[in-house]
């Protein structure tokens, strides 16, 4: 059989990385496997990112510049329209490619076909130095998880998937696209969840792609900024909404979730969002996930015939929906800090007396 020779489009949108562009370009430029191409779209950086890509001249290097800053998702799509390969790879514009990168992949689907949609490489953290770390984001080990596995446990438990290095088949890359472009922390999150409810998905543990971790002056990896918190607090809701958009059979929810839904009947394909809903408002670590539930069972209720279908179906009423505020927990913790931050309050403080009067006068209305 002739060996496949695929060309790969290699997508990257930079913004103020001057210090490590170069580093990831050399990278690329360097691979054992040369059948490529280079799209690099830069988002008005204010340092010299921009400038330091345009002084590498390579025939394979392809440079666009954003005529306004418009975000990363944006700019990826304008990455995606200007390529031509068979498979599309992801880099951040701070991380930097294994030198044999590119040969691994195509020596996998040599021997193991190309019919995936999406293939995910090893993912080594290295700090600003680009010395390997030895807290590790995610190690590629046997054996895999399934498609499956891995999309019910980004639904109940969040993204726990990396993007730096992943490549996407063309076919399953037009599908995806346009990106949406007001979403930043969870773009990701939502590719992964298009891509696995597409086809299946390969590991290549010998594809190793180095990802620049944050760290703090000690050199450790460092938390999420408040900043990301946010974003991923308005974001989670719209990328949850995606399992709804894709999965359009009770087969495939079965799939999927298996047993887990097995308490609340049997799935058809009208009441998908309802059997969604639930798991969501089961859920015990994800305290996003019930309030996504309940917005989404709020919705199925509201569409005509739907609670007539829910009780015929499954003795569903609107007392069983009632009870089930009381089984989850949402905000009681935030609910918790802001009393206590408030009870310290000048504010708390200059009403005690106000509290006290009234609180005696209810005192002798009851007597």
């Amino acid at each position: 059989m002739k060996e496949k020779k695929p060309l790969i489009s290699i997508l990257i949108a930079s913004y103020n990385h001057q210090n490590f562009i170069e580093e990831g370009i050399n990278s690329i430029l360097s691979q054992t496997y040369t059948n490529f191409e280079l799209i690099i779209v830069d988002d008005c950086s204010t340092d010299k990112t921009a400038e330091k890509i345009q002084s590498i001249k390579d025939k394979r290097l392809a440079f666009i510049q954003n005529k306004f800053n418009k975000g990363l998702n944006s700019t990826l799509n304008e990455a995606f329209s200007h390529a031509r390969g068979d498979f599309i790879t992801l880099l951040g514009s701070d991380d930097f490619f294994d030198v044999h990168f590119l040969e691994e992949f195509v020596k996998f689907i040599n021997l193991n076909g190309e019919n995936f949609t999406v293939f995910y490489p090893q993912i080594i953290p290295v700090d600003d130095d680009g010395k390997i770390m030895n807290e590790s984001i995610r190690q590629l080990k046997e054996p895999f998880p399934t498609n499956n596995e891995i999309l019910k446990n980004l639904f109940l438990h969040g993204n726990g998937l990396s993007s730096p290095g992943m490549i996407i088949n063309r076919k399953a890359a037009k599908k995806i696209s346009p990106l949406d472009c007001g979403i930043h922390q969870h773009q990701d999150f939502i590719m992964h969840i298009q891509l696995l409810l597409q086809g299946n998905c390969a590991f290549l543990p010998e594809a190793k792609t180095y990802y620049r971790a944050p760290t703090d002056s000690n050199g450790h990896m460092s938390s999420n900024s408040v900043k990301a918190y946010k974003r991923i607090e308005i974001e989670t809701p719209f990328a949850l909404d995606y399992f709804l958009k894709g999965i359009k059979t009770p087969e495939k929810l079965k799939d999927i979730f298996g047993e887990m839904l097995t308490k609340y009947g049997e799935p058809t394909a009208e009441t998908i969002p309802y059997f969604l809903a639930r798991l969501a408002l089961d859920s015990k670590d994800n305290r996003l996930l019930p309030v996504w539930g309940f917005r989404k069972l709020i919705d199925f209720l509201s569409a005509d015939g739907h609670q007539e279908l829910l009780y015929k179906l499954y003795g569903f009423q609107y007392k069983d929906f009632s009870a089930l505020f009381n089984d989850v927990r949402l905000l009681d913790d935030f609910l918790e800090v802001q009393r206590e931050t408030y009870e310290s309050s000048l504010s708390w403080k200059i009403t005690a007396p106000i509290r006290k009067v009234a609180q005696l006068v209810k005192k002798g209305i009851n007597k």
